[in-house]
């Protein structure tokens, strides 16, 4: 297989986990951000899915995003099925999640 780049973006809406990208693939996140786009301070928390083991482990959890900032993403490798889930405590979510993505990696 040859390695492709992509990305995934979703905006939160309410403060429940929220998958951002399921990698159909081995796949690996590059790069990526988490922006507040609301007026207030948010809580965040970047979670990977691993679907062989059944279980989640956070990245970072309730991380402190200041209004009008972001946070970066550091790279994670995913098996296929795995996933990149999302949170923040904000009732609206009012927080945007970007991912830069090489999938298919062989």
């Amino acid at each position: 297989m040859a390695n492709n780049f992509s990305d995934a973006q979703v905006s939160l809406t309410d403060a429940t986990l929220t998958d951002v990208y399921t990698a159909s693939n081995k796949s690996m996140v590059i790069a990526g951000t988490l922006s507040n786009t609301t007026s207030a301070s948010i809580n965040v928390s970047l979670k990977k899915y691993d679907n062989s083991a059944s279980a989640g482990k956070f990245i970072f959890k309730d991380v402190p995003l200041p209004n009008g900032s972001s946070l970066e993403i550091p790279k994670v490798v995913l098996q296929s099925s795995d996933k990149i889930q999302a949170q923040s405590d904000d009732s609206s979510g009012n927080c945007d999640v970007h991912l830069q993505l090489l999938t298919d990696v062989s």
